[in-house]
């Protein structure tokens, strides 16, 4: 992994909820979701936006989350389309049973319809830190060419 793509982040985050250790490359740890979360997540989220830097959220499939803080959090992604549009580059989750996948990249995808993230479903931790610069580059190239056609005359 290219260690040029990951620096400390300038606004620090609550370290119980989020290792941004290797940001852009940010975690939700699995250890935190725990009934009520949703609250702590969302105001880390809104500081993340704030950096208006493009980073990547990796998290470990919570299929345990209370329903409660499941719709929480899926209004808060509903509410920040436009803003997650121009700095989340990724929402990557880990599910390592291959029969649940397909379900969870479907969640994922209702979840974020209309963002413009591009969201991802992959088998373990090693495969989300190597696709995260991928998504770096990727939209980081898109939005490139998004400039390069809107100057064309």
């Amino acid at each position: 992994m290219n260690a040029d793509l990951f620096t400390n982040p300038p606004l620090a985050l609550d370290s119980q909820l989020f290792d941004a250790s290797r940001f852009p490359l940010v975690r939700l740890r699995r250890r935190a979701v725990q009934p009520g979360f949703a609250f702590a997540w969302a105001a880390q989220m809104r500081r993340l936006l704030a950096l208006a830097t493009p980073f990547v959220v990796v998290a470990e499939h919570a299929g345990d989350e209370s329903p409660d803080d499941f719709q929480l959090r899926a209004a808060w992604l509903r509410t920040h389309r436009a803003a997650l549009g121009a700095h989340c580059r990724g929402l990557v989750v880990i599910e390592p049973r291959i029969e649940a996948r397909a379900g969870t990249r479907e969640t994922l995808r209702r979840l974020t319809d209309g963002s413009g993230v591009r969201t991802v479903v992959v088998s373990s931790m090693r495969v989300a830190n190597e696709l995260a610069p991928v998504l770096l580059k990727h939209a980081a190239t898109q939005a490139a060419a998004r400039v390069s056609r809107s100057r064309a005359v």
